[in-house]
């Protein structure tokens, strides 16, 4: 368990919302010349743990001690324009799928690809950039 805990620590640079899908530059600076926000830093770390959760319910194994990512509601996004209550109502879905997933008797395919849908659904109307991204995930 603690090498998971480790592992998605480690990995929890790699996805933000960007306008473009997000690329780490070989000169390890940010990606967002501007900074990363509390929202863009959050979603990597989503984005890490959804990718680790892939490879856990494609092996068939139980799945628990899932983030809930409560953080969603209040991390400031680069874009101020996004909090709202459009915005809060996608993330709402998304921690439902996330309680839905751990809830599964066991690792539900049928409920992980129903979270990524709550990824994609956000990012249709928010920061399409990384839905190229995300649609990686989806277990076919």
């Amino acid at each position: 368990m603690w090498r998971w805990i480790i592992l998605l620590i480690v990995l929890s640079v790699a996805m933000g919302c960007q306008q473009q899908e997000c690329k780490k530059p070989a000169t390890g600076k940010p990606i967002n010349p501007n900074g990363d926000s509390e929202l863009a830093l959050l979603m990597r770390d989503m984005f890490l743990e959804s990718d680790s959760l892939k490879r856990l319910v494609e092996e068939g194994k139980q799945l628990s001690g899932l983030r809930k990512y409560q953080e969603i509601h209040s991390a400031i996004p680069t874009d101020s324009t996004v909090r709202g209550p459009v915005f809060d109502a996608f993330a709402q879905n998304y921690i439902a799928s996330i309680k839905a997933l751990e809830a599964s008797d066991s690792a539900s395919i049928f409920n992980f690809n129903h979270m990524v849908d709550q990824c994609m659904n956000c990012h249709t109307e928010f920061c399409p950039g990384p839905k190229k991204r995300i649609k990686k995930l989806y277990i076919r």
